[in-house]
Order: C-alpha cells, then sequence, then structure tokens
C-alpha cells in the first residue's frame, strides 16, 4: 500500500516535471523544464533567441526550452514549497543578464558559458516560486535589490516592453514588471 502511494506521488511530481532532490549534492540540479514564457493579454508565449544568443520577444525563431536547476549552495531554497534559488539552463549555457551591475535599467538577457555548477554568478541567479506565488520566476537582481526582477511591461496587459529595432526584451522593474514562467507548452 505505501509503495503504491510513493509511486502514485512520484507519478504526479514527474507529470508536473518537479525533479526529486539529489541526495547530498551540492551540484546545481533540474527541478522544473520548459519553455520560457511573458504573458501578453494572460497567454503564454515564448520568447526566442537572435543571431547574438541575446533574448528578443516578438521575432520568428523557435520558441527557448530551459531547465531550471536549483543550486543548494544558494540561500533561499525551500524545496519542499516548491521554492528554489538556482540558474536556468538553455542548451549547455545559462540565461545570464548582459549588463547586471548597471545602475539603470533596462537589463538585458542572453545565453552566455555557465559560470559554476554549484553557485552561479549574480547575472545568472534566478529565483523560481515565492511565498505568495508558485511557479514564477524573476532575477534576483543587481546588488541591493529587492531580488525580484521580472520583464518590463507598460500597459497592463503583460505585453512585454522591447526596444524597437533589436527586439531586445527588457527586464526591469522601475515602472512596472511581471513575472516569467517556465510551462509546458505555449498558447
Amino acid at each position: 500500500m505505501k509503495s503504491t502511494l510513493a509511486l502514485a506521488v512520484a507519478a504526479a511530481f514527474f507529470a508536473l516535471g518537479v525533479k526529486a532532490t539529489p541526495a547530498a549534492s551540492q551540484n546545481c540540479y533540474t527541478v522544473h523544464e520548459g519553455y520560457f514564457a511573458v504573458h501578453p493579454n494572460g497567454e503564454n508565449k515564448g520568447v526566442t533567441l537572435n543571431q547574438h544568443n541575446q533574448v528578443v520577444y516578438g521575432k520568428p525563431g523557435t520558441p527557448i526550452q530551459v531547465k531550471f536547476q536549483a543550486c543548494p549552495s544558494l540561500p533561499g531554497n525551500w524545496p519542499n514549497e516548491d521554492i528554489h534559488v538556482g540558474r536556468i539552463l538553455v542548451g549547455s549555457g545559462c540565461l545570464t543578464i548582459d549588463n547586471p551591475d548597471s545602475a539603470t535599467e533596462p537589463y538585458f538577457a542572453n545565453v552566455a558559458a555557465c559560470s559554476s555548477n554549484t553557485s552561479p554568478s549574480g547575472a545568472q541567479t534566478w529565483t523560481y516560486g515565492t511565498s505568495d506565488d508558485r511557479g514564477v520566476v524573476y532575477w534576483r537582481g543587481p546588488p541591493n535589490s529587492a531580488g525580484h526582477i521580472g520583464y518590463m511591461t507598460f500597459d497592463g496587459t503583460g505585453t512585454p516592453i522591447v526596444s524597437k529595432a533589436t527586439r531586445l526584451l527588457k527586464i526591469g522593474c522601475d515602472k512596472q514588471c511581471v513575472n516569467f514562467s517556465i510551462v509546458p507548452q505555449l498558447d
């Protein structure tokens, strides 16, 4: 009976894309995977990469698939509550903020070599879930920030703000921002 229940619980977590914590390791490990999404008009829309591996929105391309990896060496992980601090893998690289030390927003993201398998740099540190919201994804932000930096929006519909010529996705919370998500399928 107990083993049947354990198998059912494990199957349910697997179906949701939740992975188990590896035993006694400080290496980052995958807890969620899917498409990296923004939310115009409440929908889940994917972002893509341009020819320079920069994150763009509203340009043709294949939506990026990611793996959120929790890093046990970083403070703020609550795996039993599905709240994680770690990095986001895109292929073999990491989702990275180009200008993490900038005193002004916007920030921009690209895919670059991962800085560490145990403790990613600030430019590569993200959160999954908060005490109030499960499933939301934010960049942890520059030093001395509140730690919940999403993508910029100006009209209340969740439509991302992008740079005009290049369509680079603007990241920041000076005016208004919305969280990212990792979803199994896009709308």
